[in-house]
């Protein structure tokens, strides 16, 4: 019996906003469509000036109608942790300004919920190359699994999330979870940020096809975009049942070098990114700690083939060390060392790193992580013409396969972090959806397999 074409849209909506729950937003402005011939020389012209000038210089030219775009789609859901319910999801760009966007998701079960907000490109009016993207958090889960401690019952001696523990050794309780990121990002005047702040990207069906290179000279004066990046961050999780209760407040200071062609999903060029967190012990935190990490990532083009639109080679390398990890102090009368929670600091598992694992499976001083995609957007797009009345907008729809390498350690060591190294590998399917990059991966490992559903390319 034939599926009527109807019904399979459908259920590739609902697989799409399944991913809504959490955020990355795609830092650029994206124009969708092939501009007309004369347009092209404007909006070349258009790249040098500030976001809210080129926002007025569109609406003037639409009639001084700012262009808005809202979806609001409701959506069943499963995963183990909230079980099966109800999400709403919220895609909004253009009401607070011209290029700044909101994501907002909403789950509900019979016993859990979590409300999750993100905030994208909303620009500072006094100082126009600081940019705000806050994200907020918060619910109540149940059968939270946490990979912590040498006390767990029928695991003497060993210590939980390490990189030999059993997957087994976890405790398991209901609570209640809580964040607050405020990322800010300031541009240096420098490489290609110093004539324009957010680039124009113009985008022909959801592939840039602006001159904004991701490649060319590897001096950051003369090419890229160098950010300096601020994050004041608040988590807290409280867990029943005996579970270990944390929270940690701080910031997290760091430096992106970015020579990517579109950052929301880069088909050239490479990004290389250091930083250091660092918790005070301050706002009743449960322990003072410094980490330090660094990111690179690689994109190769493959250029288009008979059936794809575009092909890319991905690869990463992340690593952290935790700096006071041996480091103690009376805190309350109790001896506490210096560490990050297990959900903060070197962590592998969850929604990007090791997603064949639960979230924070393995969690230790040091970490090391590789990472290879190949990412492959179809020529076949079976939503391009379902537009709910110009709210939605499905541009691609990508298929990629994806290998992870990597392993947690007491200490940072090059022989250390390349011993006994954990690995996955696994498919998955993304979408761009009204310039929000959404997308479903199914990994498997040797202790077992999960799906990860999520919003924003790993890397």
């Amino acid at each position: 019996m034939r599926v009527p074409s109807w019904i399979f849209r459908r259920c590739l909506l609902v697989l799409l906003f399944i991913a809504v729950p959490v955020s990355g937003w795609t830092g650029e402005s994206a124009e969708s469509g092939a501009a007309p011939p004369e347009a092209a020389t404007s909006e070349m012209a258009k790249v040098e000036a500030a976001p809210e000038e080129v926002g007025q210089a569109e609406a003037k030219a639409e009639g001084g109608q700012r262009h808005r775009r809202l979806l609001i789609l409701p959506f069943p859901f499963y995963n183990e942790t909230i079980g099966p319910g109800l999400g709403v999801g919220v895609i909004a760009d253009g009401y607070i300004q011209p290029r700044a966007g909101l994501v907002v998701a909403s789950l509900v079960s019979s016993s859990s919920f979590l409300v999750y907000v993100k905030l994208g490109n909303l620009q500072v009016p006094v100082v126009r190359r600081l940019l705000f993207e806050p994200d907020f958090e918060f619910g109540k889960l149940r059968d939270i699994h946490t990979y912590t401690g040498t006390d767990n019952p029928g695991f003497p001696g060993e210590r939980a999330g390490s990189n030999e523990s059993d997957k087994n050794n976890f405790k398991t309780s209901d609570g209640d979870d809580k964040w607050v990121n405020l990322y800010t990002k300031f541009l240096l005047p420098i490489g290609q940020g110093k004539e324009s702040i957010l680039p124009r990207i113009r985008l022909e069906r959801g592939l840039p096809v602006s001159d904004e290179p991701g490649s060319g000279s590897w001096n950051p004066l003369v090419s890229g975009r160098s950010w300096i990046e601020v994050t004041p961050f608040m988590r807290k999780q409280t867990l029943e049942d005996g579970g270990a209760s944390t929270k940690t407040a701080g910031i997290e200071a760091g430096l992106r070098y970015d020579r990517t062609d579109f950052r929301a999903n880069p088909t050239q060029g490479s990004m290389l990114r250091g930083w250091v967190t660092r918790d005070w012990g301050a706002l009743d935190s449960t322990a003072p700690y410094t980490v330090a990490g660094g990111e690179y990532g690689q994109y190769f083009p493959l250029g288009p083939s008979d059936r794809a639109r575009q092909r890319v080679i991905a690869f990463d390398l992340w690593t952290v060390n935790c700096l006071t990890w041996d480091a103690s102090s009376v805190i309350d009368g109790t001896p506490t060392f210096h560490r990050p929670p297990p959900y903060k600091g070197a962590t592998l598992g969850g929604l990007e790193r090791l997603r064949a694992y639960p979230a924070a499976r393995f969690n230790d001083k040091a970490g090391i992580l590789y990472t290879l995609e190949y990412r492959y957007i179809l020529d076949w797009n079976p939503l391009k013409n379902v537009t709910l009345n110009g709210r939605l907008q499905v541009d691609w729809f990508e298929i990629v396969g994806f290998g992870e390498l990597g392993r947690v350690a007491p200490n940072w060591t090059v022989e250390t972090l390349h011993k006994g190294m954990k690995a996955d590998g696994g498919i998955g399917v993304r979408s761009l959806v009204n310039n929000v990059v959404v997308r479903v991966d199914m990994a498997a490992g040797p202790e077992g397999w999960a799906t990860q559903m999520f919003v924003g390319q790993p890397f």
